[in-house]
């Protein structure tokens, strides 16, 4: 009988360390996991709209499409997303706005893309940014 109470205490002492670990090694990763889905937003911006997707199977995916407005130029907008994110020159253009995008696949199980669609109003530029990670799981009977 005492044996089995000892028992139940370690137990549980050894299950709250554990969870004590997992809560603090979890806790640094997400003020990190906050920059990154907040690194598209450009200073100074008002966000128009915002909206998040994650799906679980068949592979987890996250996308998150972003509507920004600043009135800062065109130019300075334009650079700082061409920059920031290694988009390079616009891959597409028509009329007042453009488009830089870039796909990239890291170690054949991440794909993350990036859109940027500026566009330049009477008053300001509206930005559309998308943002999408893939993780491919592992196949195991293959």
């Amino acid at each position: 009988m005492q044996t089995d109470r000892r028992y139940r205490r370690r137990r549980m002492a050894a299950l709250a360390l554990f969870l004590t670990v997992a809560l603090c090694s979890c806790a640094g990763l997400g003020p990190l996991l906050y920059r990154v889905y907040q690194a598209a937003e450009y200073p100074g911006a008002t966000r128009i709209a915002d909206e998040t997707i994650t799906r679980y199977t068949p592979n987890f995916s996250m996308r998150r499409t972003t509507v920004y407005r600043s009135a800062d130029p065109f130019n300075k907008v334009y650079n700082w997303y061409s920059v920031k994110f290694d988009l390079g020159p616009e891959s597409y253009a028509q009329s007042n706005c453009i488009l830089m995008a870039k796909s990239v696949t890291t170690g054949g199980v991440f794909d993350e893309q990036m859109s940027v669609m500026l566009c330049n109003t009477p008053n300001d530029q509206m930005m559309f940014v998308m943002r999408s990670l893939l993780f491919r799981y592992p196949h195991l009977g293959d």
